[in-house]
């Protein structure tokens, strides 16, 4: 692993992707459950209780004038708690239904998506979006492109998981910071799971919490925690009967103790990170290799991976 400053603490970044997604009722965003809001107030809340300041990439895109008043909400509440407020991009309701991927567009059509939310984050909370993150992870290199263009000082949108990214998979087939054309990335965490081989994104909802904390121990930096907005709901597949799911606050809690505590993370902001590195532009930028789990995690991983899908 490479540092640009041996002495500095590696980082815990957590961000959360703020949309309405396919839910009903904008239950994406508040995760209302009888008179109780499990979305984004309630994320806000246990932020504030673990002393994280997160970063919200908020989707600005809605199709129509109510969503995009929730929208506002959202942005209003997360900028006057403090927390860090940048752009995520699903244009598909703004822009076409069929496309609501940010790569589906072209670079002229990309930059006038990202200035659009630019403006409206700006609207909303005082301040404009210098860092960005495309809906399912779906950006490709006009996309940097268009950022660049547009003012944009990273984008965290490459993630050597899936299939979904269009960046070249040789730039980021790895943890932590790197530039692609100029532009900071910061890749999206993942781990090798020894027992199947697959290649998994740390996710405290989908993998086990053994599999998690083995990447805290393998000195991951920075380490990429991406919650969603509706992390603190269960829900079936066709997002029609909701619960609530108080355990991931009970995850969180755990992963961020043991990160500060045992291998002296620091949590921060993405963009106190970029602003961080950006001070000093020619030291070498954290990167390493992916982590491998133990056997005894991946095989805790792949029977709550069973377990899901039955409850599911």
């Amino acid at each position: 692993m490479k540092h640009g400053n041996a002495s500095m603490q590696p980082r815990l970044i957590i961000t959360v992707d703020t949309e309405l997604s396919n839910f009903p009722r904008a239950q994406g965003l508040w995760g209302r459950i009888g008179t109780e809001e499990w979305g984004v107030p309630k994320l806000l809340a246990v932020f504030d209780a673990l002393a994280i300041h997160g970063t919200f990439f908020l989707d600005a895109y809605a199709g129509n004038a109510a969503d995009l008043a929730e929208q506002r909400r959202a942005a209003e509440l997360i900028a006057g708690g403090g927390h860090d407020l940048q752009l995520h991009t699903h244009p598909g309701p703004a822009f076409d239904p069929r496309r609501d991927q940010l790569l589906d567009y072209s670079l002229e059509e990309q930059q006038e998506i990202l200035e659009l939310g630019a403006q409206r984050l700006q609207e909303w909370s005082g301040k404009r979006p210098v860092l960005h993150r495309a809906g399912d992870w779906a950006a490709d290199h006009r996309s940097l492109e268009a950022l660049r263009g547009c003012g944009f000082r990273a984008d965290f949108s490459a993630m050597p998981w899936g299939s979904a990214c269009g960046y070249s998979p040789a730039a980021i087939r790895g943890n932590g910071w790197t530039r692609i054309e100029g532009m900071l990335c910061g890749v999206g965490t993942c781990y090798q799971d020894r027992l199947t081989g697959r290649m998994r994104r740390v996710d405290l909802g989908g993998v086990s919490f053994l599999e998690a904390a083995d990447v805290l121990a393998s000195g991951v930096d920075p380490l990429f925690l991406t919650l969603h907005s509706f992390s603190l709901l269960r829900h079936d597949r066709s997002r029609s009967h909701f619960a609530a799911f108080p355990e991931y606050i009970e995850l969180l809690g755990r992963f961020c103790r043991l990160a500060r505590e045992k291998w002296n993370y620091r949590t921060s902001s993405a963009l106190e990170a970029v602003i961080d590195l950006q001070a000093e532009p020619a030291a070498p930028l954290p990167w390493s290799a992916l982590p491998t789990t133990r056997a005894l995690s991946s095989g805790v991983g792949i029977l709550k991976s069973v377990r899901e899908r039955l409850r599911a």
